[in-house]
């Protein structure tokens, strides 16, 4: 089965411009981009926690609630917990 050509693809994203307007062909044209971004680091094996996460799920491994708590102040326990050891 042949993929679509340019000619099909122009009708078909006039369409759904046609159909959603303006608006919403860019909220959703944003939303594809961002699941593609996601799924391409994925593949790419770069699948690593954000530094935050990373801070936050240490924290966690070692008791320490982390509910409210920004980076600092979750620093700042992580640093507390291991001097009390």
């Amino acid at each position: 089965m042949n993929a679509p050509g340019l000619l099909e693809l122009v009708i078909i994203l006039f369409l759904a411009w046609a159909f959603l307007g303006p608006q919403k062909m860019a909220k959703g044209a944003k939303a594809l981009g961002k699941a593609y971004r996601e799924f391409r680091g994925y593949t790419s094996g770069n699948n690593e926690l954000p530094k935050n996460d990373k801070v936050r799920s240490s924290a966690e491994r070692l008791g320490i609630d982390t509910a409210g708590m920004d980076q600092t102040e979750i620093k700042e326990a992580i640093m507390n917990e291991l001097s009390n050891e």
